[in-house]
């Protein structure tokens, strides 16, 4: 068996290559000589232009038909998650959640969310966010943060009052 040298590639080879360098100059070529044309197709209509043909016509559904949706804001929205029969229990089950540890492929889904518990009667519900201002919410409520192996505590699991 012989093989040949890299600079005696087989002539099929050459043709392959030469053709997707050749593809992939026309690929910039379109790109860079249009751009606003593209802009303008991502945008939708161009400026001036009459609006589709359907872009106004009602929704019919059945026998009604609805001129329109209307949509109106909520103004407040809460999901728990509990109750756990401590914050030590409300904790470790964060550290092992959904949320906070995931499960391939579709999470984690906050990796980085910070672990909380606040009372609820005489049990807890758990609190997991990123942003530093939910603290300020979980403390509100006489919530703690989350400590996994705590080290001053045997490696156990606390929960420190939010001051």
């Amino acid at each position: 068996i012989t093989h040949a040298s890299p600079t005696q590639r087989p002539a099929r080879t050459k043709l392959g290559a030469m053709a997707l360098r050749a593809s992939a100059l026309a690929l910039v070529a379109l790109l860079s000589a249009a751009p606003g044309a593209v802009a303008l197709s991502l945008r939708g209509e161009a400026e001036g232009a009459a609006p589709a043909s359907n872009a106004t016509a009602p929704l019919a559904m059945g026998k009604e038909v609805l001129e329109g949706m209307s949509v109106t804001p909520h103004n407040f929205m809460e999901v728990t998650l509990g109750p756990f029969a401590s914050a030590v229990a409300t904790c470790d089950y964060c550290f092992s959640s959904f949320t906070k540890a995931g499960q391939s492929p579709a999470g984690p889904i906050a990796p980085a969310c910070v672990c909380m518990a606040y009372p609820d009667g005489a049990a807890f519900n758990m609190f997991c966010a990123t942003p530093v201002s939910a603290a300020g919410y979980v403390a509100s409520k006489g919530g703690c943060r989350c400590k996994g192996r705590d080290m001053e505590h045997m490696a156990a699991t606390t929960c420190e009052p939010i001051s």
